[in-house]
This record gives structure tokens, C-alpha cells and sequence, in this order.
């Protein structure tokens, strides 16, 4: 399991970083890249729109939109916590 998070600045070496990961995964306002054990990441907030444009230009196959995140010890957890929140946006009189 990943423990360390190491932020790099550089578009360059954040590309090199993210070729070699299976999946890039955008959570606003950042992308992550794992290579082995490490978790890289760059904050998209402090790049130029020209290098946020060509960055996700590169990374476009292979960069994943995370919505929401869960956290839970278990699929029993997990299932649990999202029929929670289901309840909670249905209107009083929905049927289940």
C-alpha cells in the first residue's frame, strides 16, 4: 500500500513519472501517478493552462476522473457507507 505522497513541480518529470504508471488519476486540483511503492503528485492549480493543456494532451489514455472517494476497512464497510448515502438523496416518498 502506498505511504508516501512526493509532490514534484516539473511537468517534465511528472510526464516521465506518469509514462511508466498503468493509470493517471485526477482528483482536482491534482494527478496522480504511482511508480512502485510511491505515490507521485502535481498540483495542476500552479501550471500554465498551455502546460495543463499539453500535459493532459499526453496523459489522455491512461487518466482517470475520480468523482468521489469512500473510505472503508471492507466491501462490508463500503456497502454499507453508499446505501447510507443513497438513503440520504432519495426524496422521503421514493419508493426503494
Amino acid at each position: 500500500m502506498v505511504r508516501e505522497f512526493l509532490e514534484i513541480d516539473d511537468l517534465e518529470t511528472f510526464r516521465r513519472v506518469a509514462e511508466h504508471s498503468p493509470l493517471v488519476i485526477r482528483r482536482d486540483p491534482f494527478l496522480f501517478a504511482q511508480f512502485f511503492s510511491m505515490m507521485f503528485f502535481i498540483n495542476v492549480t500552479r501550471m500554465k493552462s498551455e502546460d495543463l493543456r499539453r500535459l493532459f494532451g499526453m496523459l489522455k489514455g491512461k487518466t482517470i476522473v475520480v468523482k468521489g472517494i469512500v473510505e472503508a476497512s471492507s466491501i462490508g464497510e463500503f456497502i454499507k457507507k453508499m446505501d447510507k448515502g443513497r438513503l440520504k438523496e432519495q426524496p422521503q416518498n421514493a419508493p426503494r
